[in-house]
C-alpha cells in the first residue's frame, strides 16, 4: 500500500473517506424501553416494546461464549431458546456480512435464530409477530 506522501505524489487524494472509527469503541445503550431496559437502536426498541406489552420474556445482548469467542445477540427469548437478531443496515455491505457471519454461527451450533431485516417501511411489530409466530411463539393480542 502507498504511503500517504507517495499517495499526493501520484495525485491520488490522502483524505480519508468516511470516518473511521476506533476498533473497540464503546455505543452504549441509551434508548430506554417501556420496560426499563435500555437499547441501543431505536429498531431494537420497537422491538423490546412489543415482547414485552405481548408478555414474551427477553433477555437484551445476553453474553454468550461460542468455541471460546464471546457474543453479544440482540434478543434472546429463554422460554422459547429463540434468539432474535434485528438487522436495519442491510445497504452497507459490511454489515451485511456481518450478519451472514452470525446467521452461520447460529447454524453451527444448532441454535435456533431469527433474523429481523427492517428496512424502515410498513411495520417492524408485524414483521417481529409474523416471524415468532412460525416459531410457535403464539399467543399474541393485537397490536
Amino acid at each position: 500500500m502507498r504511503t500517504p506522501k507517495k499517495r499526493a505524489k501520484a495525485g491520488i487524494s490522502t483524505r480519508p473517506r468516511g470516518i473511521k472509527l476506533p476498533r473497540k469503541l464503546k455505543f452504549e445503550p441509551t434508548i430506554e424501553t417501556d420496560s426499563g431496559v435500555k437499547v441501543r437502536s431505536q429498531y431494537e426498541k420497537r422491538c423490546a416494546d412489543f415482547l414485552f406489552r405481548n408478555q414474551i420474556k427477553f433477555q437484551y445482548e445476553p453474553l454468550m461464549l461460542l468455541g471460546g469467542r464471546k457474543y453479544r445477540p440482540d434478543f434472546f427469548l429463554p422460554d422459547h431458546n429463540l434468539f432474535l437478531e434485528i438487522c436495519g443496515y442491510n445497504h452497507m455491505p459490511y454489515y451485511r456480512d456481518r450478519t451472514e457471519q452470525k446467521r452461520k454461527i447460529y447454524e453451527r451450533n444448532s441454535l435456533n435464530a431469527i433474523f429481523i431485516h427492517y428496512n424502515g417501511t410498513g411495520s417492524i411489530e408485524n414483521i417481529i409477530k409474523s416471524e415468532l409466530q412460525k416459531y410457535g411463539v403464539i399467543g399474541f393480542p393485537d397490536t
